[in-house]
């Protein structure tokens, strides 16, 4: 496992840097209302962690496989 993969946040209460992102995601969780979207920056940015916290938030862990 790489080490990125291993210390990625795991929810979207756990992410630091896209915090305004994450609550209108966990909003959309919530609210069961979760519209096609479209994520867009440059590389590294942390895309990726937040589709993951958010696949894990409406559909639990394993949302992986």
């Amino acid at each position: 496992m790489l080490w990125v993969d291993k210390y990625r946040p795991k929810t979207l209460d756990n992410v630091m840097v896209h915090n305004d992102i994450a609550q209108n995601l966990k909003k959309l969780v919530t609210e069961h209302d979760c519209p096609h979207l479209l994520f867009y920056g440059p590389s590294g940015a942390g895309k990726k962690t937040l589709i993951m916290a958010l696949l894990r938030q409406m559909f639990g862990p394993g949302a992986e496989k």
